[in-house]
């Protein structure tokens, strides 16, 4: 049975199927060392908004204007909305229509509504593009995923098996796709992150991670809009736990506004975003806001980190106050690999910060599913 895994988040969505893993293991191969690879073969996982765009509303915006390239944005006609199409992609950040962007945040009834079932209909479709059989008939798989603990509820749970649960007719640009989910396997989020640790990528136990199946493990998950901190025993949920709003955007905001202070004016939280992912923090970071100008705006990068930092860590102190029990911290997430990483080790001496943090959660879930096969 083929395997889909799903991590829908508020922010972004990360796919992951053998396909994704497969163009990562053939570019890990082929390619030389520092030669440019796209997001999958660099991660094994496809990475998108959790937005999307009307069809209709994006006009005449399909190439980038600074390079006259075609924008990578596909258009998605789902059965779940059958009237209407949507554009979604990796350059949907690129349209000028932030207005009118369909958002998929954690508003109330999520799994059920008809925003979030358009946006798994495409992810599902996303994957399947890559399957001939989804193409020429029907492609039959597992559709793996995880929630975050709030949601970990009966009702929640069933509400998104219900909606991933069954066929999936999707056109993608001219390309009709037919995916029939057999099973669908929710799990926690930070059950996740944990399989992720002790897990291979076939669902075989690592036998230097296996301690962690019977450890008191706190798993510390920075996304891009809240801060989610949870305690496993034995691999089963657990107290303390907490929710914060205290993602990424926090920390983008306020390099913004310790930027704008300083005079430098224009630059966008996503700019900081991309800033951020795209430099090397010895060389510095630059805010360049056109091909003439280039700022260097390190310093307040380098205070707004430290600031965030030190939040981070009053929010665990708080959440967790006695922390003896306790026998691992991972932290994941992608926000997890912009923060001061020695002061929280200086902390707590037992943390470790989880490799690939921005797909752990979406990697976890899939190497579950396989263990499931496997077993």
């Amino acid at each position: 049975m083929t395997i889909f895994s799903l991590d829908l988040g508020n922010k972004q969505v990360k796919l992951i199927s053998e396909k994704t893993l497969e163009q990562q293991r053939v570019a890990s191969s082929k390619k030389k060392k520092g030669e440019s690879k796209t997001l999958v073969e660099r991660l094994g996982a496809k990475i998108l908004p959790s937005h999307y765009l009307d069809y209709d509303d994006l006009g005449d915006q399909r190439t980038a204007l600074h390079t006259k390239d075609k924008l990578h944005i596909k258009k998605y006609v789902s059965s779940k909305d059958a009237e209407f199409a949507y554009a979604w992609g990796t350059d949907l950040h690129l349209v000028h229509a932030e207005e009118k962007f369909i958002s998929t945040i954690g508003f109330e009834d999520r799994y059920s509504r008809r925003e979030f079932k358009v946006l798994a209909d495409m992810s599902i479709a996303e994957l399947a593009i890559d399957y001939e059989e989804a193409r020429t008939g029907i492609l039959e798989v597992t559709v793996t995923t995880g929630v975050p603990t709030d949601d970990f509820t009966e009702d929640a749970v069933k509400a998104l098996t219900e909606t991933l649960l069954g066929d999936h007719n999707i056109k993608v640009d001219d390309i009709s796709l037919n995916v029939r989910v057999k099973e669908v396997i929710v799990n926690p989020q930070p059950v996740g992150t944990a399989y992720n640790e002790v897990l291979d990528i076939d669902g075989f136990i690592v036998e230097e991670k296996a301690s962690l199946l019977e450890e008191q493990v706190v798993v510390v998950d920075i996304g891009g809009g809240t801060m989610l901190i949870d305690t496993l025993k034995n691999m089963n949920l657990s107290n303390p736990r907490t929710q914060k709003p205290s993602g990424a955007y926090e920390l983008y905001d306020r390099i913004v506004n310790l930027v704008t202070d300083s005079g430098i004016k224009g630059l966008t939280s996503y700019e900081v975003e991309m800033i951020l992912r795209n430099s090397d923090p010895i060389e510095g970071y630059f805010f360049k806001p056109n091909k003439n100008e280039s700022f260097n705006i390190t310093p307040y990068v380098n205070k707004a980190i430290t600031k965030y930092t030190r939040d981070v860590l009053n929010i665990i102190s708080t959440t967790l106050k006695a922390t003896l029990r306790n026998d691992t911290m991972l932290l994941t997430g992608g926000t997890s690999n912009l923060i001061n990483q020695e002061e929280v080790k200086s902390q707590y001496p037992y943390a470790q910060f989880v490799k690939d943090a921005e797909i752990a959660n979406a990697l976890g879930f899939y190497k579950y599913a396989k263990s499931m096969v496997t077993a």
